[in-house]
């Protein structure tokens, strides 16, 4: 195949940024026997107890608005870099998210602290946080659109829908 001639090569193309603007539903479920049924029975290894563990860790963050706020954040960015396949979008470094749950177990019986620093210790919190994770699912298909501009030098040219 023929190289296209160097002025076709050239070409001039036109870059603009667009701000797009969007609600989109988080949902927090409960952890309980029938919420997740489908992801975890007791057995030998693991006691119903583990997951009543992170119960309460998700009582504990649901009671904090600032912390709730920040997971949910974090939740969404990171859900919204996987939906784009990018590695600019992500959530909240993982040492930061474990600084984050690390406020809610200290406040949590002693029990229930100490189980989760000897995670931390261990390098086994997540595994031992699945639950909560999982409880918290983003809903993308009931995605609303508010708003998108066209970013322009110095301005925004805005087309509200």
């Amino acid at each position: 195949m023929a190289a296209e001639p160097p002025e076709k090569n050239n070409h001039n193309v036109a870059e603009v940024t667009c701000r797009i603007v969007m609600d989109v539903k988080i949902r927090v479920r409960e952890i309980t026997p029938e919420s997740v049924a489908d992801e975890f029975t007791p057995s030998d290894d693991l006691a119903w107890e583990w997951a009543e563990r992170q119960g309460r860790l998700l009582r504990e963050l649901m009671s904090d608005g600032e912390a709730l706020n920040q997971y949910l954040i974090s939740i969404a960015k990171e859900d919204l870099g996987a939906l784009l396949n990018s590695d600019q979008i992500g959530g909240m470094p993982a040492d930061d998210e474990d600084d984050l749950f690390e406020r809610m177990y200290s406040g949590m019986g002693d029990e229930d602290a100490l189980f989760f620093v000897d995670a931390r210790r261990d390098g086994i919190l997540y595994e031992n946080m699945r639950l909560v994770h999982r409880s918290v699912v983003t809903d993308w298909k009931s995605t609303e659109l508010k708003d998108i501009c066209v970013l322009t030098q110095g301005s925004e040219e805005r087309t509200i829908l």
